[in-house]
């Protein structure tokens, strides 16, 4: 069975609702895209949706349209990005990396100038992808990152279409000295894939997905996004945990820890992580697992890259069908009785339930009132994905708290809540994000968080207060690279800008609520949600896990060819 998505360029979902679910199909499929789109200024026509109601009344109820299937057969999905031009074998002709006259030879007017033309020309006929040099047209779209704060340039990208590809560019970097970068779904805030006068290898076209329903398992290529594999595996009634953006791609959201929906039902990313196909930098292909390379595998679980190029995850899998969630929109002055509730009620809540409070300004949609748009608020967005009867039960104290503005829940696919939030993130603004780990959320906490994320420096900045425990926390904290699991909360200052100029503004409007939260924070910071270098070499690991990762970095990379992380 083959699955080809539609071009990554829609914002559509890519797991099918039949024709009555249109009210949550909407959410997901671009309406409220284009409510959140600085040019909207209206609602948007054919978005079905619920208002605030009186309590009792049954949210929208939405079935998937998934297809029978087999589950003791193996079925694979391949998935390809837009514009990409998978190359069937090795020739200039189909290349696509500059022009070519006569036929075979390279030319290397735009190419690096520190480096034999030759070389280049070797390595271009040798990958099955595309070598893409300065001066070509689709340099340029490959060197941007989702961080439109990024603005790097990489010497060459190497276009891998397999992990043979992968292995030519390693040993051709080896060889060369050229550090190297690796890209997987680009979606890093700090835009590490991205560094000046480096190679970056890039999997992009690598983004086969196999999904083993038998075995409930997912063998994954390092190029993929995380609705890749949801659309996969949901037909399956299968899910694992991935990213609360689904545009997020899995390698480095794996490898830096994985936080997400599941998490407290099913662990990290990590957590879930079976083993792991490695290119070392010597150009070697190896499985790191539990029972292979157990400290590899220990050090890719959390240890935010630098050891090798992961050219494939396997997933454990879980039963994950439609999952209660929902959205629910408060005024901003409800906001520290909203707090005060989501510390009690989180406190020994069941691990289906995942929750967030988001402070936000309101995009039209139509279930909020006119007046209301433009305005700052907080909102708690949730997910239960355990029995849908006993989540309204559970979710209740939360949910049903206060006096809305606004609400849209419902029984829905996990895949299309996966998809929810994808336009609050879109490709091209600017990002600056900090996160800080607390052991409670004290009264002192609470005001001294409000100031800060009531008035941000731009609109579009967010700020994200989460819970941790359940699942997340009954892994020993030093079985995987990964220092953060024994936090209760996390907050998540979401610094995004539009315009460049507001961009300084931004920044310092981060710091400074980072600052003001600092007396109450644990040591640390999540490798993902961390954008300046410094802060993720020092702060990303505890000590002796950063002394651990040190070591094996050496060992697996003595010549400090990759630099997809920061060495302290």
């Amino acid at each position: 069975m083959q699955y080809r998505p539609p071009p990554r360029t829609s914002t559509k979902r890519e797991v099918p609702i039949n024709s009555n679910d249109a009210s949550l199909a909407a959410i997901v499929s671009g309406t409220w895209q284009g409510a959140f789109d600085r040019k909207h200024c209206g609602a948007s026509p054919g978005l079905r949706h619920h208002a605030q109601t009186p309590r009792g009344h049954d949210p929208l109820i939405t079935k998937a349209a998934h297809a029978p299937h087999n589950r003791s057969r193996r079925k694979v999905y391949p998935v390809f990005a837009v514009g990409a031009s998978f190359v069937p074998g090795p020739g200039l002709r189909s290349m696509g990396i500059c022009n070519i006259s006569p036929p075979g030879r390279m030319s290397m007017s735009a190419g690096p100038d520190r480096h034999h033309a030759p070389a280049w020309q070797a390595l271009a006929e040798t990958l099955r992808g595309r070598l893409l040099l300065k001066g070509d047209p689709d340099y340029e779209q490959r060197r941007r990152v989702w961080n439109g704060a990024i603005d790097r340039h990489p010497l060459a990208i190497a276009r891998c279409a397999d992990a043979e590809d992968v292995r030519a560019v390693v040993r051709f970097a080896s060889r060369e000295q050229i550090p190297v970068t690796v890209r997987g779904g680009g979606h890093n805030v700090a835009g590490l894939a991205a560094q000046d006068d480096a190679l970056m290898l890039d999997l992009g076209l690598m983004n086969r997905v196999e999904v083993d329903p038998a075995s409930r398992t997912v063998r994954v290529e390092g190029g993929a996004l995380w609705r890749d594999v949801d659309a996969a595996t949901q037909p399956h009634g299968l899910a694992t945990t991935g990213g609360f953006v689904s545009t997020t791609g899995i390698g480095g959201y794996t490898l830096g820890g994985g936080v997400g929906w599941l998490m407290r039902r099913c662990g990290l990313a990590i957590d879930n992580l079976i083993e792991a196909d490695v290119v070392l930098t010597d150009g070697r292909d190896v499985v790191a697992s539990e029972q292979k390379n157990g400290d590899l595998f220990w050090a890719l679980r959390g240890g935010a890259g630098g050891l090798g190029v992961v050219t494939h995850f396997t997933y454990r899998l879980h039963a994950v069908g439609e999952v209660l969630a929902g959205v629910v929109f408060h005024p901003i002055d409800a906001a520290a009785g909203l707090l005060r509730v989501f510390r009690d009620v989180t406190s020994g809540v069941s691990n289906e339930l995942t929750a967030m409070l988001v402070f936000t300004t309101a995009p039209p949609l139509p279930f909020l009132p006119p007046e209301v748009h433009g305005r700052r608020v907080i909102v708690l967005a949730y997910c239960w994905s355990g029995e849908a009867t006993a989540g309204k039960r559970v979710c209740a104290p939360l949910a049903d708290w206060g006096q809305p503005l606004g609400r849209h829940e419902g029984v829905m696919p996990y895949a299309a809540w996966q998809q929810t939030f994808d336009p609050t993130a879109p490709t091209g603004d600017h990002y600056y994000w900090t996160t800080s780990q607390f052991d409670a959320l004290d009264d002192g906490l609470i005001e001294s968080l409000l100031p800060h994320a009531i008035a941000p420096a731009d609109p579009f900045s967010e700020v994200h207060v989460h819970h941790l425990g359940g699942a997340v926390a009954a892994i020993p904290a030093q079985s995987t690279a990964f220092s953060q699991r024994e936090a209760t909360f996390f907050i998540n200052v979401i610094g995004r800008t539009a315009n460049a100029e507001r961009f300084d503004a931004v920044r310092a409007w981060v710091r400074a609520l980072r600052a003001g939260l600092a007396p109450f924070a644990r040591t640390g910071m999540q490798p993902n949600f961390t954008f300046e270098a410094t802060d993720l070499a020092t702060l990303g690991h505890s000590s002796a896990t950063r002394a651990r990762l040190d070591e094996l970095r050496k060992h697996y990379d003595p010549n400090g060819l990759l630099i997809s992380a920061p060495r302290a």
